[in-house]
């Protein structure tokens, strides 16, 4: 980002991505810096599950826990450094005679995982239900679909140069590749013919 405000004079409004670039760290990052992030959120490695998820706990600022759909409570434990996520988890007492306990956990008790940056991931969340998003992920994929020629077609894996200036000019060349294909076929394309209006 140091560069493009050095190239261009201003950070960027706006930033698209896929779901890899979605982790709460960068979305915060972004976000910091008044960075509308259209991206998806990036969630549970495991896939869906048919548990209940956070939206259905009610969290309680004053006392720092969190109140499961029955009303039980998760107290606050502390930061796992590993996933970097507060957790909060019940008892075994609490869950044991529940009669919510195989829609909310399969374990003896439930456990919650927030990321330490979930308000970042929430705003980030909302965003991707506007028509902001969807407009932004069709541009996305004119994007990927170029790279995806660049690699496939004209062979374009690896670099076979060294240093920004001939990496730049690798590019270009590539870049001039693809623009004569379009060109070719723009103009070999048969105009339509018009209707004849009476």
């Amino acid at each position: 980002m140091n560069d493009i405000v050095k190239r261009h004079g201003s950070l960027p409004q706006t930033l698209a991505a896929d779901t890899t670039y979605g982790n709460g760290e960068l979305l915060q990052w972004l976000d910091d810096r008044g960075i509308a992030a259209y991206i998806r959120v990036k969630e549970n490695p495991n896939g869906p599950t048919d548990l209940y998820g956070i939206d259905q706990f009610t969290y309680i600022p004053e006392e720092n826990c969190y109140l499961c759909p029955v009303g039980k409570i998760l107290k606050y434990i502390g930061i796992n450094a590993r996933n970097r996520t507060h957790v909060y988890h019940s008892t075994v007492k609490r869950c044991r005679d529940c009669l919510q306990k195989s829609r909310c956990t399969r374990g003896k008790y439930r456990t919650l995982a927030i990321h330490t940056c979930e308000p970042a991931r929430q705003r980030a969340h909302a965003l991707a239900q506007t028509p902001a998003f969807a407009i932004s992920q069709r541009a996305r994929r004119k994007v990927e679909a170029l790279f995806a020629e660049l690699k496939n077609y004209i062979g374009l894996r690896r670099l076979r140069l060294r240093r920004m200036r001939f990496v730049r000019e690798q590019f270009y060349l590539a870049a001039t590749v693809q623009n004569l294909k379009r060109l070719v076929r723009f103009l070999s394309s048969k105009p339509t013919p018009k209707l004849a209006t009476a």
